[in-house]
């Protein structure tokens, strides 16, 4: 072996091995939520409400400096965006003045007569919207650290949106029961307050309405009116019963009347804890305040000892509880009594230690996936690319001999590369990104058939072996790279536009891009140099005698006229078909819960169900609308559907939030064991829940507080929901498949506690309208960029001919793809998205095959007298061949995913088996007589060839 190969096999090992380390063992590779289970918040921090903070902060402020500057009659009052003072002279305006230009540099001074006003700048508002989301961002991350300290849910938590008011979190392995929870914990902005409760004829009322009809019809400047909040913990402090809110839903016990100005504020505490009470043993909030707190606190507790009034605990907004005080308190140890339970106290210790949001989140989209669905994906996505793998193995072989066996190892070293890659990179591999592996496998042996049939062409022309291999990685080189190009930027436009597993997808197509460029053009040719170094003067290579098409002479131009006006009318009659520029009244454009707004849940039901008995009952309860498809499962015992409901127009999340409760009751009244038991089902309950039930029930008779029960019961919660998740089914079916190694006294009051349940719900999927449109915006931007990238790109590379071809045929290919693609009724997602921007990507890959040999054959003296029609012809008939074979491969894998992949990658997988069938055609008889005709109206100087 020569120096050389030494050189190039040293490389290729470590290479191998190199990457062998960032993917093996297999558990290094991160999968997705939609792969593992798990939950998904899209979050937005409302700014505004930042701006009403600081403007209601200020104007407590404000009032404080003005006494102190002799001016006790001012009366200072929130007015727009802005604070008014009244009660203050005109001449007293250069007091007003110095003490806004001193103190409150963010606002602008401006004065009426006697009245002033305080103006937050734009530049002071963009300030406060900066400081809410960076906020924000440190708050949620101190929140989900106190829920994982031991970080062993690996959580992510990034920022997003332009203006970085965006916060992603996602968190695997958290279930359906705790779903809540989480939410309650992230959204709370945590703001403490204390207050004195007004010192007025009435201060407790049972409606908004009664307090302004008290006050005629405006509460003073000096009070404001705050809710008190009824919940199971403040039922339990009274003795009384109280109907369980629904998440989403909160019921207003009365109204209170407190004093305007704050006495204590949240941002004082320094610490948080939950305790226990060492008389009642109940758990309790204590907090620690600094010195500043420690004094106010001790101002506060003063008036309340003397005055006999109470101190109103607020927590953003809302009243928690109300505290006596005997004597002023010192020493800034402040504790929140009550009924709480050990989470409710451990949530709001938690939220106030990691400090108060600047401003509350709203929830735009949450994404409930369950291990069960996963799993399922997992086995469906592999069995795809196993069998799309085996496809192309099988096809090479056959069709190359020893040559394919080179494009397997180049195929195989790709894979490796790939898996390495993703794994350097840290990425996550989703269900799109398991599709983008398998498409790429199909794109990787693209190249290497391009290779082979310009080897074999080239030994027709009567060239020996290596000049053969020479002239065929050579002249196909730049082939393949304009190809690959061309797919990158479909799949960076894909990563920049997208969220969750889009990026998924994007990054392992990029992966797979690179990848795809090094194997296809490094190892098959160095597999080729090294057989030519032991076999030395070698006079044949098994490259395969079959060839399609060869020799053949087709004029394809002539009916170039007939065949645009054929292409471009099934267009026109599928548009017209689905008619999409109706799209709020059309019912023949599915489009997903993403564009919409809305819930999309994959609903199991062991038994026999029926698609039209879920939509009776989703109609009987208002939801005529609803889409219920049922899917295909290997188990014949148990039905899955998909389930999707659209949101109400001008609708929040907190709408879909509750919309999304009300479904999950329509499917829990589905159930027919439902109707013989009034049980919880176990096939529904979480890990935290069942916790709660065993703790409270105690079975095993364990001592201590409610801390020492939650740590002695959550390992068999956990190891009973994780044996229902590892079930085929992902239901339990009888009692008996329970963990064998529970104790028989947990095994019996679970028992005793549940029935199993016939239904579960293995996906939930939430989406805000608000974030429709601007999934519909980042959509068509992202396929705007795609086409104008492409066409900078083909211009640079060729001619202003060439690109207008490629242009009009991947209009051409979206239009038909999207057109058939409504037209079978299949469902707009953001996944299918991905798959448009790659059939864009992968289309004009198509097309540049036949570009390149016309450009070619455009310098040869052969073509110098003969028509462009001539020229464009012969360039498509030597082509054929490697056209058809390069479509075919990407189709099997297409195929593959389509017939094999499951119902989430079905409708992703669809337009690219259009695309490819689309693409091979609109090549032909779209891109290369657009450049014809391009050649002969406009020509110019940039003709495709000049005459001699």
């Amino acid at each position: 072996m020569t120096k050389r190969s030494l050189w190039r096999l040293a490389i290729v090992l470590a290479v191998l091995f190199g990457c062998g380390y960032f993917f093996t063992p297999l558990s290094k590779v991160k999968l997705g939520l939609d792969l593992r289970g798990g939950v998904h918040f899209e979050l937005e921090v409302q700014g505004q409400e930042a701006l009403a903070a600081d403007l209601r902060d200020s104007r407590d402020r404000l009032t404080a400096r003005l006494k102190e500057k002799g001016l006790p009659g001012a009366v200072v009052q929130v007015d727009g965006d802005a604070l008014r003072v009244d009660g203050v002279g005109a001449d007293q305006k250069a007091t007003v003045e110095k003490v806004a230009k001193d103190y409150f540099s963010g606002y602008a001074f401006s004065a009426e007569g006697d009245v002033f006003r305080l103006t937050q700048r734009d530049s002071y508002q963009k300030q406060l919207k900066d400081d809410a989301n960076k906020r924000a961002l440190e708050v949620i991350e101190k929140r989900i650290r106190d829920i994982d300290p031991a970080n062993v849910l690996e959580p992510e938590i990034t920022a997003s949106g332009a203006e970085g008011n965006r916060i992603v979190v996602e968190i695997p392995g958290i279930e359906e029961g705790d779903r809540e929870r989480i939410k309650k914990l992230l959204a709370t902005p945590g703001h403490l307050e204390q207050r004195l409760v007004a010192k007025a004829p009435q201060v407790y009322f049972n409606s908004k309405e009664e307090a302004l009809a008290f006050f005629k019809g405006t509460i003073p400047p000096e009070f404001e009116l705050f809710p008190e909040i009824e919940s199971e913990r403040q039922a339990r402090r009274t003795g009384q019963s109280v109907a369980k809110a629904k998440p989403g839903e909160e019921k207003i016990s009365r109204w209170v009347l407190l004093e305007s100005r704050v006495a204590v504020d949240g941002a004082d505490i320094i610490d948080s804890h939950r305790a226990s009470n060492s008389q009642t043993e109940a758990n309790e909030v204590n907090f620690t305040l600094n010195k500043k707190g420690d004094d106010d606190f001790a101002r506060l507790t003063g008036i309340a000892s003397e005055e006999s009034r109470y101190i109103a605990i607020v927590l953003d907004r809302k009243i928690v509880t109300e505290l006596t005080a005997k004597e002023k308190i010192i020493g800034g140890a402040v504790r929140i009594s009550g009924s709480f339970t050990a989470q409710e106290a451990d949530d709001l210790a938690s939220q106030l230690r990691s400090g108060a949001l600047r401003a509350p989140m709203k929830f735009l989209e949450e994404r409930v996936v369950g291990p069960g669905l996963g799993r399922d994906s997992i086995h469906a996505g592999v069995r795809a690319a196993v069998i799309g793998f085996a496809a192309i193995i099988g096809f090479m072989v056959i069709f190359y001999h020893w040559s394919g066996v080179n494009a397997i190892v180049a195929l195989t070293v790709n894979v490796i590369v790939m898996m390495g890659l993703l794994g350097s990179f840290r990425a996550t591999l989703t269900l799109p990104g398991i599709a983008g592996f398998v498409l790429t496998l199909g794109m990787a042996v693209d190249a290497n058939i391009l290779i082979f049939e310009r080897i074999k062409e080239e030994l027709g022309l009567g060239k020996s072996v290596p000049g053969a291999i020479d002239a065929g990685f050579d002249r196909v080189f730049w082939t393949i790279v304009d190809s690959h190009v061309t797919q990158l930027f479909a799949a960076l436009l894909l990563f920049i536009f997208g969220t969750g597993p889009v990026k998924g997808f994007a990054v392992t197509l990029t992966v797979g891009v690179v990848a795809s460029l090094f194997t296809s053009i490094y190892i098959s040719r160095y597999i080729y140099d090294w057989v030519l170094e032991h076999h030395p003067g070698t006079k044949t290579l098994s490259v395969g005698s079959h060839t399609f098409f060869k020799g053949s002479s087709y004029d394809f131009m002539k009916y170039k006229g007939t065949a645009i006006a054929i292409s471009w009318g099934i267009i026109l009659i599928s548009l017209l078909y689905v008619r999409p520029w109706n799209l709020t009244h059309s019912n023949r454009i599915h489009l997903g819960m993403q564009f919409v707004g809305g819930n999309d849940m994959t609903v199991r039901f062991r038994g026999a169900m029926e698609p039209e008995t879920i939509r009776a009952a989703l109609a009987r309860q208002g939801y005529s609308d609803a889409s219920v498809v049922a899917y295909e499962n290997p188990d014949k015992s148990i039905r899955d559907f998909a389930v999707k409901v659209k949101a109400k127009k001008e609708g929040d999340q907190k709408d879909s939030t509750i919309q999304a409760n009300a479904l999950r009751a329509i499917f829990k009244q589905l159930d027919p064991e439902g109707a013989t038991s009034a049980l919880p089902a176990l096939n529904l309950e979480g890990s935290k829940t069942l916790t709660d039930t065993l703790v409270k029930a105690n079975p095993a008779g364990i001592g201590g507080d409610e801390t020492a029960l939650q740590a002695a019961y959550t390992p068999f919660a956990e190891k009973i929901i994780a044996g229902r998740d590892r079930l085929p089914s992902g239901l339990y079916q009888g009692f008996a498949e329970l963990p064998q190694d529970l104790p028989q006294v947990v095994r019996d009051t679970v028992q005793k506690s549940y029935r199993l349940g016939a239904v579960g719900i293995l996906k939930d999927e939430s989406f805000s309208p608000s974030i429709s449109g601007e999934w519909t915006r980042k959509t068509l931007t992202a396929v705007a960029w795609a086409l104008g990238a492409i066409l900078v790109y083909v211009m640079f590379r060729f001619t202003a001919s060439y690109a207008v071809g490629g242009i009009v045929s991947l209009i051409h290919d979206m239009l038909m793809a999207l057109a058939l693609f409504a037209a079978f009724g299949y469902e707009f997602n953001v996944p299918v998205v991905a798959s448009f921007l790659t059939l864009m990507g992968y289309s004009m890959a198509d097309t540049i095959v036949v570009f390149d040999r016309i450009r070619e054959n455009s310098h040869r003296p052969e073509y110098r007298r003969a028509t462009v029609t001539k020229l464009v012809n012969d360039s498509i008939n030597q082509t054929l061949g490697r056209t058809i074979l390069t479509s075919m491969s990407v189709l099997f894998v297409s195929v593959c995913l389509w017939l094999f992949g499951g119902p989430a990658l079905k409708d992703l997988a669809f337009p690219l088996v259009i695309g490819v069938i689309t693409g091979t055609y609109s090549s032909i008889y779209i891109a290369s007589p657009v450049v014809v005709y391009w050649d002969q109206w406009f020509g110019g100087k940039d003709k495709l060839k000049q005459h001699a």
